[in-house]
């Protein structure tokens, strides 16, 4: 994938195999610098926040290996320590206990009851597992490894379900994705999508939200083919996150961050906008670079180059950088991503913000350490090794105010 360009279909990965499983505690200390965040009334003020420099320390409390971890699509720990893993690459849910050790597991490829055609989301409360499958257009909740409800969700055909939660009174929400239409138009636009919000017992009504949360944007141009659409150079994605309070949304584009309850609250803006940044030019020569190096392996090169010269000129000569690229929260405290392409980093930024959005610290990890849940400030990621075996990890956050 080419970074700030439309990425290509996954490719399915080889089934390697890991031949050892094994817990591993260490002691891993990331030195990091803070980033200050605006601030309103209610928040500290800005000079109690510049405090420089923040450090947050991860402990490796554990990894485990496992030889069928493959394509694992999220993560949850429950209370007692155990976790909850969807490996989409099976479509199938692990149960591990505290110690690392297979409890059971449930799920196969199919179309009846217990059975997935594809693994989006899950979210757990107790024994209770949330499982969302956008594929088959249905959530299916379990106790344990019990299925115990099924739930369509067809009358969503026209957006694209991403994530499930359960609300405070048990009751699942999932969100989706709604793409704006495709004009027929003669010159090169941006249009952005929109996140809906819906309950599964009523899914065909959109719940009412104070602040609206944006989603992909997305590049529509004319060319002798036709309409088409895709994602424009350094496009802003949805930045959300479900949990069982509300939600906490980020605009990538504008750097916006807010949130709002499922009680009906009024939304809080946890960080304003800020000014646009442009993209610094060592990331544009990266991005003609990787342009070039993927054009000499296809045979339509030339037609290649100039569709990822349309997706960066669509800007109008000013490319703008987005700010985030992902947020997971507790519903108290939240990890947002800082937006930096593949092509220039080895390693990304994390911010660790409180309940009123300011910045409590930062940290960096390597890109091999996909982060999937926050609990209490225990992190759960999924790793990859030099070979490309995942792994899961679980890292708990030391140092920072609150």
């Amino acid at each position: 994938m080419i970074d700030g360009m439309s990425p290509c279909m996954p490719q399915a990965r080889g089934d390697r195999r890991h031949p050892t499983r094994s817990w591993r505690r260490v002691r891993v200390c990331l030195c990091l610098l803070v980033a200050a965040a605006g601030c309103q009334p209610e928040r500290p003020e800005p000079d109690a926040e510049a405090r420089t420099p923040v450090e947050l320390h991860l402990d490796t409390v554990a990894i485990v290996h496992r030889d069928y971890l493959f394509n694992v699509r999220s993560v949850r720990r429950v209370s007692d320590g155990r976790l909850v893993v969807m490996i989409a690459g099976s479509l199938s849910v692990l149960l591990l206990d505290s110690a690392g050790d297979s409890v059971g597991a449930f799920g196969r490829i199919g179309q009846g009851p217990g059975e997935f055609q594809s693994m989006t989301d899950l979210d757990t409360k107790g024994d209770s597992i949330l499982i969302l499958d956008a594929l088959a257009r249905r959530v299916q909740l379990f106790h344990w490894n019990s299925l115990v409800a099924t739930w369509s969700i067809r009358e969503m055909a026209a957006v694209t379900p991403q994530q499930v939660a359960f609300t405070p009174d048990g009751a699942p929400i999932v969100s989706a994705e709604r793409r704006p239409p495709y004009e027929s138009v003669g010159i090169m636009r941006v249009a952005r999508s929109t996140i809906e919000f819906r309950r599964v017992d009523e899914p065909g009504r959109v719940i009412e939200t104070p602040v609206e949360v944006p989603g992909t944007e997305t590049f529509q141009g004319r060319n002798a083919r036709g309409v088409f659409a895709a994602l424009p150079a350094f496009a802003a994605t949805a930045v959300y996150d479900l949990t069982r309070n509300g939600v906490i949304a980020a605009d990538a584009r504008d750097g916006r961050v807010v949130s709002f309850s499922w009680d009906g609250e009024a939304g809080r803006e946890l960080r304003p906008a800020s000014p646009p940044i442009l993209v610094p030019e060592p990331e544009l020569d990266a991005f003609w670079d990787a342009v070039r190096t993927r054009a000499r392996r296809r045979p339509d090169s030339e037609e290649y180059e100039a569709m990822a010269g349309a997706l960066l000129e669509v800007w109008g000569g000013s490319v703008p950088r987005p700010f985030y690229s992902a947020i997971i929260s507790d519903g108290s405290e939240a990890l947002i991503q800082h937006y930096s392409p593949q092509a220039t980093s080895e390693v990304v930024e994390w911010s660790l913000l409180g309940s009123h959005g300011e910045t409590l610290g930062t940290f960096s990890l390597t890109r091999a350490v996909r982060l999937v849940s926050l609990q209490d400030r225990e992190v759960v990621g999924v790793g990859l090794d030099p070979m490309d075996v995942e792994h899961l990890i679980i890292l708990r956050i030391r140092g920072g105010s609150g």
